[in-house]
């Protein structure tokens, strides 16, 4: 307990220190006053997105998109930030919601003026902290022109009540549309500040740092099941857990995924708006795939006038960089977005990084990792007797010089010494980062016509490049016949090496072009809503693994055959053949894959009659979607493909309804219920629901709970199998039941199950949020839990060998001949449904914002604390605990927390984030503490055009940086290859990036 203390002493010394010396270096301040004119009719309606984001730049962006005349005091707005708005809004409606929560009002004057200010004494009864959150200068004359109230009006102006208006808004994890953000589901929002304030380079990597994503499955190389590509687990989960949505709508699994996720690397993060995650099962809302939970990826609507984006990133022995432009605009019928973008990143590799340039690990009490496949490598007897001259039955291989034979004598001094050496980063090497190049265009418009009715549509083109170089041929204990002309030894001897990188490498290579297209029509039904859409996605792609396919026939020849200009010389230091005979043996291995979903849906949304405490809402719809799988890999082709149609309904019921004097109205109680029925064409259907009650003592304080069922249909090649029937000999069996006698004299079979059934969950939520009118304050906690049953999974062999008893269909004997058990005939490898998976915990929110003489300070302090992660093979077998645990598959640590300090005054912001992981467990022995670290991020941030900068016709400009990792902490080593826990390492390092934006 003590040394926990001390480090939380340490850790929180370290962070006052940080936060102040960013303060110092990034003060600054800016005072001044704005007025933006114009004769719009502020009652009109348009399309407004604006995320979280400073008060000041909301309305500025509400004035220009709507032409309404908005006038405020920057000093009465400076560090205030602004809620997420998202919808059909007038002038008066969009400001009248951005100004919730922050002590200010809005007054509309008899010309249609629009006046942000602080009210008036008396105005805000029973409410003294939204007063004392407005500007300091309440009590000045109102018609001043350095009034700290906000008001700059011509004297006389007559006022009027502030307009009693909220537009409803879609809020991920229900189809209804509401005023409170916050509903029954917990939902985090994250904004494109906040993805560029974290100073990650990509949205995969942003994901991974919440506290939501206890996990992820890593980056480079040992990333098996991603290869580069983004990706996110909620909780943990198994990988596809997690549905993504972009802008509601689902997207398919990537055909370069193997069917198994999206790709979230495809998403331009130039056109990202905000991200909001749901991190519990909401299948009935959005269908399969949703047991984690959802990421709803929302993607910028529009631009007035044009925007450039530039960001550069750079670390030890990488760097990346991107570029985007984009242009729009609107009019009284609608508005359109064009954005281009270009980025780049290099590959980090491993022998950039000192850790892995000696596989010595015994300096942390593991093993000596260091291996024989080395350039040059290890020669051994294969006799066993002494090698020819030399008293040893091995020898290293000496360095050689092009075009000079090696002698006996050559190997004297080597004699019994063996070459080691870093078997994945030595001579070449392997990535621990894909280096990646994409390029994508995003564009979104919408017309609308008289009577409300709407076209809308959207498309993204992106083509991705993932490309990393890895390690020289390897030789693996090879034959080398006394026939082969560089042998000195004259008789047969075997040779363990990597041949130089002269002769190739092997390396991997993804190339993917991604089309999205949607096409919608929406509007107005009486009183209620309806949309139409046709969306279409597709992904095309080659993957290469390069020299990864070996001829072994060609390669005993070509060491057999006593022809130099046929031979290959696996002695050599530098070339060891001509490119003929190289190219002979090794050759590439070629994957194209196909990727298509086709999805219609319709949708009628409104009020189906009223209660006491209001409208009942609903929504009810209709899907139909047609997904394909294609894949050529050699031989092997797949191409697959099923259709899906749905119905849903959602319905959300006011039960009680609260009034306060001098406030507006609001729901006390609310019960939300959804129900959503699935039909697939290979598989069968699958009924989900959902609930959720909401209750609101005050307006600052809901009381939420939550319960839903969800479930994910097995991927289309996990229920399309090409059968292929091996020998069982080639599976190397031992039978239990027989005294672990080898398995002989069967067959072995990949197939497909035809009993494979979905994965089910059920999804639990119970919390509390606590956000007052104002103050800056918001206090959240919710306790969740997660459980998946009938998870899908294909064990091995010996596996199913070894638990008969639950895999009774998979395994098949013969008839008895001593009243034992009979003889194995026929082993099935299958996907199968085996276990379940069930987490649970809790997560803490607390934010609070502060008004100082300095500037406005803003603290931040979440964790999520995991108190459940338990996975059994089978519902019958006890489950195994993996709270705090290490394993290789699914796992959680105890506790995943962040803190953050932000300061901002006029043109200048600044903050600090500290991350922290939880001491967590090793696999295996020696017992291996791990974790219980902390990882600190600093970004600033200064607007130039607020600085007085003379930059002629340009509204905006900015220019910020990012510094990740500033204490440049390395990832830990563990006890199994490759020595880093991949779940939770960054080998970036310290990275820095600075981006700059300019609008005009």
């Amino acid at each position: 307990m003590g040394k926990s203390i001390l480090r939380c002493f340490r850790a929180a010394r370290m962070y006052v220190l940080i936060s102040l010396g960013a303060s110092l270096f990034f003060a600054g301040g800016f005072w001044g006053g704005m007025a933006l004119a114009s004769s719009a009719d502020p009652l009109s309606r348009y399309a407004i997105h604006q995320p979280a984001q400073p008060l000041a730049d909301s309305l500025r962006a509400v004035a220009r998109l709507t032409g309404a005349s908005l006038l405020f005091d920057p000093r009465a707005v400076e560090g205030l930030v602004s809620r997420a708005i998202s919808g059909q809004f007038s002038a008066a409606e969009a400001v009248d919601r951005l100004l919730q929560g922050t002590g200010l009002e809005l007054m509309v004057q008899p010309d249609g003026a629009l006046v942000v200010r602080a009210p008036r004494s008396g105005g805000m009864a029973g409410d003294p902290g939204r007063a004392a959150a407005a500007a300091d200068g309440a009590g000045a004359a109102p018609n001043h022109p350095d009034d700290r109230s906000g008001v700059v009006v011509a004297a006389g102006a007559a006022a009027v009540t502030t307009p009693q208006v909220a537009e409803k808004i879609e809020i991920t994890g229900s189809r209804l549309r509401r005023i409170d953000g916050d509903t029954a589901l917990p939902v985090n929002v994250y904004s494109a500040a906040d993805v560029e304030k974290s100073g990650q380079p990509s949205l995969g990597r942003f994901l991974a740092s919440l506290n939501e994503v206890s996990m992820g499955q890593g980056e480079g190389a040992f990333s098996s099941n991603t290869q580069g590509q983004g990706n996110v687990q909620l909780r943990g989960l198994p990988l596809g857990s997690t549905l993504v949505l972009v802008n509601g709508r689902r997207m398919q699994a990537v055909g370069s995924s193997a069917g198994n996720f999206f790709n979230l690397n495809l998403i331009p993060l130039a056109a990202v708006e905000r991200v909001e995650v749901v991190p519990v099962g909401s299948s009935a809302v959005y269908g399969g795939d949703a047991l984690a939970g959802v990421v709803n990826v929302i993607l910028k609507r529009w631009i007035d006038g044009y925007s450039l984006d530039v960001r550069l990133g750079t670390g030890r022995g990488l760097g990346d960089g991107a570029v985007s432009l984009g242009t729009g605009g609107r009019s009284a019928n609608g508005s359109w977005m064009l954005i281009g973008s270009a980025s780049k990143a290099t590959p980090l590799m491993m022998d950039e990084r000192a850790f892995f340039r000696d596989a010595d690990y015994r300096r942390y009490g593991g093993p000596d990792a260091r291996a024989r496949n080395c350039s040059p490598g290890t020669v051994t007897s294969a006799s066993g007797a002494n090698l020819p001259g030399l008293g040893s039955t091995f020898a290293g291989i000496p360095v050689s010089e092009a075009g000079v034979p090696l002698t006996i004598a050559s190997f004297e001094a080597s004699a019994g010494q063996a070459n080691l050496c870093p078997n994945l980063s030595q001579n070449a090497t392997t990535a621990l980062v894909h280096g990646n190049e994409t390029l994508a265009v995003h564009a979104s418009g919408q017309y609308g016509w008289a009577g409300g009715a709407e076209a809308f549509g959207e498309l993204s083109l992106v083509q991705e490049r993932v490309r990393a170089e890895g390690l020289g041929l390897n030789l693996n204990n090879l034959l080398v016949p006394a026939s082969n002309p560089n042998n000195p030894f004259g008789v047969d001897v075997r040779v363990t090496a990597r041949l130089g990188a002269e002769n190739g490498r092997d390396a991997y290579t993804r190339e993917t072009n991604f089309t999205r297209a949607l096409a919608g029509l929406r509007g107005p039904l009486g009183s209620w809503d309806y949309e139409l859409s046709a969306s279409v996605a597709l992904d095309k792609g080659d993957r290469v693994l390069e020299n990864n396919t070996v001829n072994a026939a060609a390669r005993t020849a070509a060491l057999a055959t006593s022809d130099p200009a046929a031979s290959l010389n696996p002695f050599a230091t530098g070339s060891a053949a001509s490119e003929a005979v190289l190219r002979s043996i090794w050759s590439d291995n070629l994957r194209e894959t196909l990727g298509r979903k086709d999805l219609v849906g319709a949708f009628a949304r409104g009020p189906l009659f009223t209660l006491p405490a209001g409208p009942v809402d609903a929504i009810v719809g209709i899907e139909a979607a047609r997904d394909r799988y294609e894949t050529v890999q050699g031989a092997a082709v797949y191409d697959t493909s099923r259709n899906t149609q749905a119905a849903y309904a959602e319905v959300r019921l006011p039960l009680l309804r609260g009034k306060a004097e001098g406030q507006r109205d609001w729901t006390m109680a609310a019960l939300t219920l959804a129900g959503r029925g699935d039909r697939y064409s290979d598989f069968g259907s699958a009924t989900t629901y959902q609930a959720g009650l909401e209750l609101r003592p005050s307006q600052a304080l809901l009381v939420r709970g939550s319960a839903a069922t969800s479930f994910k249909p097995p991927t289309l090649l996990q229920s399309n199998v090409n059968e292929t029937v091996f020998p069982i000999e080639t599976a190397r069996l031992f039978d239990p039941r027989r005294g672990n006698a080898p398995v002989t004299g069967g067959e072995w079979v990949r197939t497909v199950n035809p009993e494979l059934q979905p994965e089910t969950g059920k999804a639990y939520a119970l919390g509390a949020v606590w956000e007052p009118a104002a103050g800056g304050t918001r206090l959240a906690a919710t306790a969740w839990r997660v459980r998946i049953d009938d998870m899908i999974g294909i064990l091995l062999p010996q596996v199913v060998v070894d638990n008969e008893a639950l895999f009774p269909s998979f395994v098949v004997r013969g008839p008895s001949s001593d009243g034992g058990p009979g003889p194995i005939t026929r082993v099935i490898w299958a996907e199968s449904n085996f276990g379940y998976v069930q987490t649970g915990g809790f997560d803490l929110e607390l934010t609070q914002s502060l008004m100082t003489s300095v500037g406005r300070w803003t603290l931040g302090a979440s964790a999520t604390r995991t108190t459940d992660y338990s996975v059994a093979i089978s519902p019958d077998v006890a489950a195994t605990g993996r709270v705090g645990q290490r394993f290789a598959d699914y796992w959680a640590p105890d506790w995943k927390g962040r803190l953050s300090l932000g300061w901002a005054r006029g043109a200048w912001s600044a903050g600090v984030a500290s991350r922290y992981v939880s001491a967590y467990q090793d696999i295996g022995e020696p017992a291996r503490t791990l974790g219980d670290s902390w990882v600190h991020d600093l970004s600033a941030r200064v607007d130039l055009k607020r600085l007085g900068l003379d930059l002629g016709m340009a509204k905006s400009a900015t220019l910020s940086l990012s510094i990740v990792n500033l204490a440049d902490k390395a990832p830990q080593y563990v006890n199994d290859s490759p020595y880093y826990d991949i779940t939770q390492a960054d080998w970036r390092g310290r990275y820095a990036s600075v981006r700059f934006t300019l609008d005009w």
